[in-house]
């Protein structure tokens, strides 16, 4: 949580990860294709994995070798920490002769390439379904965004990286658009510099009744950082915010609730966001320092459930965050699960 003696960017930034949507002209840009040695080297490593005899969770980039790959998820990581803050690979096998335990280890063990993966709840899960669990929608004091059908607006997850790895798209939506959180800082500073305190200072996040016993069921987190001369942003899903004020009684006072919306709103103009599909096959990778991200809602095919499997994981290369900035970025606490 960031408090008055925080530090506040107060100067427009520059560089890649600075982008608008006119920086992008076709998604080739930010795609890149396995080639079939590529797969060959995944199943090479998936061979040799298996071999170690360890958990899916043991596993590490020494116990998944891979070569030409490597250097390709090197530029990967590259773009995530230093460029434009998002990549998508294309073509990973998820062919339904694959079985589905396989698809896991080969998808772990790539982004063990990019850094150590973290747990993502409090049953201790590391790679997550991302799909329509029937429970709800947010509005549910206990759903999660991963877990609905509903559209999602523009949020960070709490790791570094998130990534999403297609299984299945939807019947109808589903589609994720991104904003860079630099361009919407540097856009609150030229046009609302009088809300800039209010993301420094951050707000109350409610726990989705995953809190430790003894721990209070909300939490405080910082939309902004800045430190060392860098930016970070994590912005939880909004209704998270709106929850803990209605369950806790929490202040959220309407110059709080206009940040909010006014934050989104710069996030969601067409001159500030790409949009794509996910497709089958594709992984995307979003750095959420710089990124924000949104989906559309989305309705299953009669057939064919959207499904995607998501890893929260801190790239080698990446510079920590300020202390008590990005909560949960080290993994959520596991809790007995009656």
């Amino acid at each position: 949580m960031a408090n008055a003696s925080s530090p506040i960017c107060t100067e427009t930034i520059t560089g890649p990860a600075a982008w608008r949507s006119s920086d992008f002209t076709d998604p080739a840009q930010w795609t890149t294709p396995l080639t079939a040695d590529d797969i060959g080297e995944l199943f090479a490593a998936l061979k040799h994995s298996r071999d170690t005899g360890k958990e899916l969770g043991q596993i590490t980039r020494a116990d998944f070798p891979l070569d030409g790959l490597a250097e390709k998820l090197k530029d990967v990581s590259r773009t995530l920490v230093s460029g434009r803050g998002f990549a998508v690979l294309s073509g990973f096998p998820i062919t339904a002769d694959i079985p589905r335990s396989d698809i896991e280890l080969m998808y772990w063990g790539l982004c063990a390439h990019l850094g150590p993966a973290v747990t993502q709840n409090a049953r201790g899960e590391i790679i997550v379904p991302v799909k329509n669990y029937g429970n709800g929608g947010l509005l549910n004091a206990t759903t999660r965004g991963y877990q609905t059908n509903e559209a999602l607006p523009f949020h960070t997850d709490s790791s570094d990286v998130v990534g999403l790895l297609c299984l299945r798209s939807a019947g109808e939506g589903g589609y994720s658009s991104l904003a860079s959180s630099v361009t919407i800082h540097n856009e609150l500073l030229a046009h609302h510099r009088e809300l800039l305190g209010l993301y420094y200072a951050g707000f109350y996040y409610d726990r989705r009744d995953e809190q430790l016993d003894g721990e209070r069921p909300y939490y405080r987190n910082s939309v902004y950082a800045w430190h060392e001369g860098r930016l970070t942003c994590r912005y939880y899903v909004r209704h998270f915010i709106e929850s803990a004020a209605e369950r806790f009684d929490l202040d959220l006072s309407a110059v709080e609730r206009l940040a909010l919306h006014t934050f989104e709103s710069i996030a969601d103009r067409p001159e500030n966001k790409v949009t794509m599909r996910i497709n089958p096959g594709d992984i995307q990778f979003l750095n959420n320092n710089v990124i924000v991200h949104a989906r559309t809602a989305f309705v299953d095919g009669d057939q064919v459930a959207r499904e995607l499997l998501r890893v929260w994981l801190n790239p080698f290369d990446a510079p920590t965050p300020p202390p008590g900035h990005a909560a949960f970025r080290e993994g959520m606490p596991q809790k007995q699960i009656r």
